[in-house]
């Protein structure tokens, strides 16, 4: 339940699904013309507001700049390099072999890290929401493995867990699996925006946590006009902040982290 909730009600929290909200509303109440107008204004607020560049940025900034990325050469040794899923696409018709996604700096930044002899053992956490997967094959899990063999990650130094289906489970499903290779010392790779939460349910696990992060949102050099003005990817970009703040108060409130 839990779950399903997690997926669906926020998104009528995220700037778009209020916004059609308020609209939908405001059409029930057109004939009284004062609460239709302050309906409509505020639903163009908040498209405006969240649609900007500025304010996309500032959002992804209050959690991407917790977590710096350090040079590979000063990051510390760990037993094992945990990268959670979101960066690829399950393999299956009509096309046959792995893809990647926008997160997909995740599993390659893990596969660099291992190349650098930080860790011994790559574990990829990453399962599939029955309701979300639309095709059959392999799962996601299966497919980041054959991509870290493609980039020289040897097959005994990869393990899988493919049950999970959020960052909560990452690391529940996650921690028999390092436990039975003795590892209690990880590098976590995820996106960055999404580190503060990923690193507090592993460290509540009882791992020592040192964060890798990669796929920064953040960091453009567009001038201070052009941030201001509407756009749909700032939009995309401010529902993934609000996502994780919500996410971050909904672990925080059930003891997760």
């Amino acid at each position: 339940m839990f779950l399903l909730l997690s997926k669906f009600i926020p998104v009528f929290v995220y700037p778009l699904g209020l916004s059609l909200a308020l609209l939908a509303v405001a059409a029930v109440l057109r004939r009284r013309s004062g609460w239709t107008r302050a309906l409509c204004f505020s639903a163009f607020l908040l498209l405006f507001l969240f649609s900007s560049g500025t304010v996309s940025q500032l959002l992804l900034h209050s959690l991407e700049d917790r977590y710096p990325q350090h040079p590979m050469e000063s990051i510390p040794q760990a037993q094992a390099i945990v990268v959670l899923g979101g960066g690829t696409s399950s393999p299956g018709p009509p096309g046959q072999a792995p893809g990647l996604s926008a997160a997909s700096d995740r599993l390659l930044y893990g596969a660099r890290l291992f190349r650098a002899g930080k860790a011994p053992l790559v574990l990829f956490a990453g399962g599939a929401v029955p309701l979300m997967k639309s095709r059959p094959g392999l799962s996601e899990a299966q497919g980041a493995a054959l991509l870290l063999k493609e980039w020289a990650v040897p097959a005994q130094a990869i393990l899988l867990e493919d049950q999970s289906r959020n960052t909560r489970e990452n690391g529940v499903f996650s921690r028999p699996i390092l436990q039975s290779h003795g590892v209690s010392r990880i590098l976590l790779v995820t996106s960055a925006f999404h580190m503060p939460r990923a690193s507090a349910v592993f460290r509540k696990l009882g791992f020592q946590v040192i964060p890798a992060p990669a796929d920064f949102q953040t960091g453009d050099d567009e001038g201070l006009l052009l941030r201001l003005l509407p756009d749909a990817g700032s939009l995309a970009e401010s529902d993934l902040a609000l996502k994780e703040w919500l996410g971050l108060l909904a672990y925080r409130l059930r003891g997760w982290i």
